[in-house]
């Protein structure tokens, strides 16, 4: 495993090597996945205790907005209609990133 500065801290390369561990350890899981920086988000002050990405795909582009997370009690809303997938979780198993599923 390479490092780069983005590597702060000796804690921070443990964890990145032991991640690279867990890769070694399940190989076809390296395609599938990978490890991700929330450094944007903080810059931008998402809270994501408070809200969650919704991206989806437009002319071969990336488009993620953060919208506030839909309370467990609430009538459903508009975006309720569509079912979502998750697709980035925090360690605690909290899903951050969604993406609208197919139709």
């Amino acid at each position: 495993m390479t490092t780069d500065d983005r590597v702060r801290s000796d804690e921070d390369l443990a964890f990145f090597e032991a991640v690279a561990d867990v890769f070694r350890k399940y190989p076809d899981a390296q395609g599938r996945y990978a490890l991700a920086s929330l450094e944007q988000e903080i810059e931008l002050g998402i809270d994501f205790g408070r809200q969650v990405g919704v991206s989806r795909v437009e002319d071969r582009q990336i488009i993620t907005e953060f919208v506030d997370r839909e309370e467990p009690d609430a009538a459903p809303g508009p975006r309720a209609a569509h079912m979502r997938l998750c697709i980035e979780r925090d360690i605690h198993g909290r899903c951050l990133m969604w993406i609208e599923a197919p139709e």
